[in-house]
């Protein structure tokens, strides 16, 4: 073969691997074959009770859309504010303001979605396993926890969607992010909503089993099964955990002989009791961060609302001066930025110097310790 024949075939090669590459892109992640409806992996019926017409928010004349929806759970952590001991009176206000349940159902990514009517089963069919997102471990051992969440789907979208924290405005450069996100979906129930109460959740499961996972722990209970599977338990007390927690331990089950109640899913039913909206709101609020990390943020130039939020002066905490200054070298406002502006609870930290990635950097993207703004109610 001559040089030009050589690079003729090089140049259809090269053609070959350039057209078939986006395929292979495309393709990517699609195991369900080039078309086709998708092969069922499992099924699981849902059921709820209760009247929901004394339970409808202000202005809500009737249930429009009843569906429930499968919400697979993230693996959440809560900031230090939420859980260190309070300061003063203004701080445990603003606790109980603007931070979620510590042990509470927290969401990652909404699933499968169907209609349903009070008490009638519904069937829920899955035809995809839950994402790496959602699964808790390595891929010798991790496993997948889901709610089944009861809602009026008041924008016919077919789906939950998910409300976001509101954070009150920052100065400095334009921040995007402050604004939260308020669903139109009203939930009315769901099956794990935290862990101190009793719950059914679906279980997805994959190698082995780290019996001292802390992901929305079942202490005491045998692991789930490989696969699909039904859990329910008794759930513990808020100070039965935080005993456990400072013992490095995790919280016994109530009445660990619910942990018995492990079912495959084609013969277990999930049961929902209708609920006060109020009350499970938080299973369809999504985190902006799951590692407890928190962003201080720069004081804007006028009140960014005091008189209609929760606020307190408080220490930042010890870790978070760095070490090697006291706790009290820095003040900072806390104000609960959730209810009455947004669904979902949450916080808004501001500190007189700092910088976006640290509040403790040598050089500050912003101080005003000399010159604070007239609206700043705090020390330094």
């Amino acid at each position: 073969m001559d040089g030009a024949a050589r690079r003729g075939v090089a140049a259809v090669r090269r053609g070959a691997i350039i057209c078939i590459a986006p395929l292979l892109a495309a393709a990517c992640g699609r195991l369900q074959g080039f078309g086709g409806e998708q092969t069922p992996l499992v099924s699981f019926d849902v059921v709820f009770h209760g009247d929901l017409a004394p339970l409808r928010p202000p202005g809500v004349a009737d249930v429009h859309a009843l569906r429930v929806a499968l919400v697979w759970g993230a693996q959440w952590l809560t900031e230090p504010f939420c859980v260190l001991p309070a300061e003063s009176g203004d701080a445990a206000a603003v606790i109980a303001a603007g931070c979620r349940d510590t042990f509470g159902f927290v969401p990652a990514a909404v699933s499968v979605s169907a209609p349903i009517t009070v008490d009638v089963p519904t069937t829920l069919t899955l035809s995809q396993l839950p994402g790496a997102d959602v699964m808790v471990g390595d891929v010798t051992a991790r496993v997948a926890y889901g709610s089944l969440v009861l809602f009026d789907d008041y924008d016919d979208s077919g789906t939950l969607e998910l409300s976001m924290p509101h954070r009150l405005p920052s100065g400095g450069r334009r921040e995007e992010d402050f604004r939260g996100s308020d669903s139109r979906d009203v939930i009315y129930g769901a099956s794990f909503f935290t862990m101190t109460a009793p719950d059914q959740r679906l279980a997805y499961r994959e190698g082995e089993f780290d019996m001292l996972s802390a992901f929305y722990p079942r202490a005491g209970c045998d692991p789930p099964p490989r696969g699909f599977s039904v859990l329910a338990a008794s759930g513990f007390s808020e100070a039965a955990a935080l005993a456990a927690t400072l013992a490095g331990q995790l919280p016994p089950e109530t009445y660990p002989s619910d942990c018995l109640a492990t079912q495959p899913p084609a013969d277990a039913t999930i049961t929902i009791q209708a609920q006060t909206p109020p009350d499970v709101v938080e299973v369809g609020c999504d985190e902006r961060t799951a590692d407890s990390s928190i962003r201080y943020r720069e004081p804007p130039t006028n009140d960014p609302g005091l008189a209609i939020h929760t606020w307190a002066c408080a220490h930042l905490p010890t870790f978070d001066t760095g070490g090697s200054s006291p706790a009290s070298s820095l003040i900072q406002l806390v104000v609960a930025s959730g209810p009455p502006e947004g669904r979902c609870k949450g916080l808004t930290h501001y500190t007189l110097r700092g910088c976006r990635e640290d509040v403790n950097c040598p050089v500050p993207d912003w101080d005003f310790t000399a010159s604070r703004p007239a609206w700043w109610p705090c020390g330094q």
